[in-house]
């Protein structure tokens, strides 16, 4: 285990930067020859950064308990408005997951593109130019959720071939129009007069250029936008400057804050429940299982709840019996099964942001008002450490990523090319598989938390 620190850091950095790199090659040049150097040098980035990452996240204790005990000593005091980062975990795995959709959109409407067709036309000598459509076999109109479209196969005529280049040509193709088209419509196409055979593929000449190195045309750059917003969205709620929340909100209001003197005794898994927003029946809050830190007091103990994301074995042996003043804030008409914001200040002025339970149907302590002096409002120095990597909850979901990482290589690579049914399978997988990772992740993570709390209750 090892706690989120620079190196981790710095290595998240390097492999959304690979991640960004293979975005702008695709955007540069959506469509090139079969393997993509360019998009597996970007690849091999993400792949090395992510090594790194992994080898200094699951490191020893011994490095976790060092850097707990110097943290204290070497972070910053006076710092104003310190974010205490788990509880906007949430909002940037979600950001993550948006952020997957820009490459792997691009990389289908490039997979997508690059055809056998277009590769037998760019064999040879090709040519953009306008064609004339002399007749329709076939026509489909297809209509999507907010429009519709014809798509016929056609056959139509063209000027190249021969010496004098004046020579007519009948080239077979297909074409996507808003209306039927008739015989005697003009439309761009891209061909190879010296190879006839090899057909027609017609659209904007925006769209034909980027078949032959180009970036993206207007209607893929209209889709990229639309996925960018949502991106930027995203990271609008991830990172605002209210999105982790302050150490005190919550604790310290107009109400009557609690106090309780305590010392970490232990581990366990309890439910969380905030709450409500509006008292109803429709708005009931649903229990989330979450780890905890089990405080001793000579009154009674109680539990810090932790956010979802922590890990509290190595967190509370760390800090194994360190002592401190527990705050909490209830309110009237709080029901006592209901959790509220908890403030955890060490003796040494690290702090611990999590909730505690509101009643005490196991005797908890009830802790006394606070009438002196209290925690300072704005505690610099959260304790360490965090450990960002858990064998037994995290190895599913990196099974889910590494099927994904290695349909993006396949496709990158040239495999399925020319074969729609294994292309189509590396692009759901490559879609799916973060998905799907962060929910085995979930469903993992609540199995731990559950064993923590069987555990817990056989030692009590």
């Amino acid at each position: 285990m090892r706690e989120r620190d620079r190196a981790v850091a710095a290595a998240a950095a390097v492999a959304w930067a690979g991640v960004a790199a293979f975005l702008v090659c695709l955007v540069v040049r959506k469509v090139a020859p079969y393997p993509r150097w360019d998009l597996l040098a970007c690849l091999a980035v993400s792949a090395g950064a992510v090594l790194v990452w992994w080898l200094r996240a699951r490191r020893g204790s011994a490095d976790t308990e060092r850097a707990a005990s110097t943290w204290g000593r070497s972070a910053p005091v006076g710092r104003r408005r310190t974010r205490w980062w788990p509880t906007s975990r949430p909002q940037l795995v979600l950001l993550a997951l948006v952020a997957l959709t820009l490459p792997l959109v691009m990389l289908f409407l490039s997979t997508k593109a690059s055809t056998p067709q277009l590769a037998a036309i760019t064999a040879h000598s090709r040519r953009i130019a306008e064609v004339t459509i002399t007749q329709v076999h076939h026509s489909v109109r297809k209509t999507g959720k907010s429009s519709s479209h014809y798509e016929s196969e056609v056959t139509a005529t063209a000027l190249g071939g021969g010496r004098s280049g004046k020579e007519v040509l009948r080239l077979e193709g297909t074409v996507k129009t808003p209306e039927p088209p008739h015989p005697g419509d003009r439309s761009p196409g891209l061909y190879a007069p010296d190879d006839p055979a090899a057909g027609v593929i017609m659209d904007s000449r925006a769209e034909l250029s980027s078949l032959l190195g180009g970036p993206p045309g207007p209607q893929e750059l209209a889709v990229l936008g639309v996925c960018g917003l949502f991106t930027l969205a995203g990271a609008a709620g991830a990172l605002r400057t209210r999105a982790a929340a302050r150490a005190t909100a919550g604790v310290f209001g107009a109400g009557e804050t609690r106090m309780l003197r305590v010392r970490i005794a232990g581990v366990g898994a309890g439910e969380r429940l905030w709450r409500p927003i509006a008292l109803d029946a429709a708005r009931r809050p649903t229990p989330l299982l979450t780890p905890s830190l089990r405080l001793a007091s000579p009154s009674g103990g109680r539990d810090l709840l932790l956010e979802r994301c922590l890990d509290p074995v190595p967190l509370a042996a760390a800090l194994k019996d360190s002592q401190g003043r527990l705050y909490w804030m209830p309110r009237v008409g709080d029901r006592p099964e209901w959790s509220a914001p908890a403030l955890l200040v060490l003796d040494d002025g690290r702090y611990i942001r999590g909730a505690t339970p509101l009643g005490t149907p196991l005797g908890a302590a009830p802790g006394e008002p606070v009438t002196g002096p209290r925690a300072a409002p704005e505690p610099s120095r959260p304790a360490l450490p965090y450990a960002v990597w858990q064998p037994q909850v995290h190895t599913p979901g990196v099974i889910c990523f590494g099927a994904a990482f290695l349909a993006v290589v396949l496709l990158v690579s040239g495999i399925g090319y020319g074969s729609g049914g294994l292309r189509t399978a590396c692009l759901l997988v490559a879609a799916a598989g973060p998905l799907v990772g962060v929910l085995a992740i979930g469903r993992r993570r609540t199995r731990y938390l559950r064993q923590l709390m069987q555990e817990t209750r056989q030692r009590e």
